[in-house]
């Protein structure tokens, strides 16, 4: 293998040094995104220098041969790997406007499951209520409510129903 620049050296190992920092802050930012703790210093050492082998072995090889190509495919790949994490929320920003109550509508569902088992369960009636009218289905909200109240006649649910019905029936000025 022939003896290769200085500047060459020095593109491959900062390059691979940027690599391996670009994966540990993707590494790490998904792990503090969940509250878990950080990631331990072993792991990160492991990943840090497996991607900065990797990268500089591979830069090693290629740029001999191809030095624009190579320098213009690391530019573009790190700065992918640094912009993820803000592609990512432009890309959650644009979900339909209906994907955000799919968790809600699981829960309904849910809650649906559990009055089949148990038709005489009040709280399970003020939930649904409270999710339908969250989703926007108020007729459901409002039979959910009134249910509800028969179940359980206490004060709390009667004025749930009474707002339910003042809010999805307004009254008509006589």
């Amino acid at each position: 293998m022939p003896e290769l620049p200085f500047g060459v050296i020095l593109f491959c190992l900062i390059s691979a040094l940027g690599f391996s920092g670009a994966a540990l802050r993707l590494l790490n930012r998904k792990t503090g995104a969940s509250r878990r703790q950080p990631m331990s210093f072993p792991a990160a050492f492991l990943a840090g220098s497996v991607t900065f082998s990797l990268i500089y072995g591979l830069n090693r090889l290629a740029f001999p041969a191809r030095p624009e190509a190579t320098a213009v495919c690391n530019l573009l790949i790190l700065a992918c790997l640094l912009a993820f994490p803000e592609l990512k929320k432009k890309i959650r920003g644009l979900r339909p406007k209906n994907m955000k109550h799919d968790r809600l509508r699981l829960e309904a569902a849910a809650l649906e499951h559990m009055l089949e088992l148990d038709p005489l369960n009040a709280f399970c009636f003020e939930k649904l209520s409270e999710i339908y009218e969250k989703i926007g289905a108020h007729a459901q909200a409002l039979e959910a409510a009134s249910e509800a109240v028969k179940l359980d006649p206490s004060a709390d649910n009667r004025f749930r129903l009474e707002e339910l019905r003042n809010k999805i029936q307004p009254r008509e000025e006589e």
